[in-house]
């Protein structure tokens, strides 16, 4: 895509040595795995590539435990160490480039697809363009990297991942949605357009939230 890492940290809200990492399969160098989730879902909707395929296959490529299931420690994912044979990062780096050419090629030939209607990014070329939203919508937005659970009325988990920086989902009022997250401090709330502020305090996990009782 013609993209610096500088100008791809500018899109995607990603500090340029952390995308650095991602390329080099650098776990080290990022805060968390579970933030480094958040960073390659971020990484790969800026390159158009599909974004829950991108996160599995840095799970797998990583060798990283599905630990993101424990709200009670905020942002806990243990860290692990994996060795690549000699001569894997080169050959990794071809692959990535194949991968990156074809996808160029089919964005181009492709209406880009609509966004999700579960959750939003944040895409400040849109954001202008957007109607107010109504005091009838329910808002939850991520304002830093954070686990987000959300159950349906009939008790189905429909989102249970980490949301970036910006990343949202949506509700109409007055529905009995039940919220969990990791650390409340990056989850706010809003109704319409008017922000109610963070659910609590930063690294602080919160379960249980019944979105119906948001006023």
């Amino acid at each position: 895509m013609n993209l610096s890492l500088e100008e791809a940290s500018g899109r995607s809200g990603v500090r340029s040595e952390f995308l650095l990492a991602l390329e080099q399969h650098d776990l080290d160098a990022l805060p968390t795995v579970g933030y480094g989730l958040g960073y390659v879902r971020a990484y790969a909707r800026v390159l158009g590539l599909d974004t829950d395929q991108a996160v599995a296959d840095f799970k797998r490529d990583s060798a990283v435990p599905f630990d993101l299931d424990r709200p009670d420690q905020p942002h806990f994912v243990p860290k692990t160490r994996v060795r690549l044979p000699r001569g894997s990062i080169p050959a990794l780096g071809v692959v990535v480039a194949v991968v990156m050419l074809g996808t160029w090629y089919g964005v181009q030939l492709e209406t880009a697809a609509a966004p999700s209607t579960d959750t939003v990014g944040s895409d400040p070329s849109n954001v202008a363009s957007a109607a107010p939203l109504p005091d009838t919508v329910l808002t939850v937005r991520a304002t830093a990297p954070s686990w987000v659970s959300i159950q349906d009325p009939r008790g189905r988990r429909i989102v249970n991942r980490v949301f970036v920086t910006g990343e949202s989902w949506q509700m109409d009022r007055g529905q009995p949605y039940v919220l969990d997250v990791r650390d409340s401090g990056a989850v706010e709330l809003l109704i319409g357009e008017r922000s109610l502020g963070p659910l609590g305090t930063p690294g602080t996990p919160m379960n249980d939230i019944d979105l119906s009782a948001i006023r």
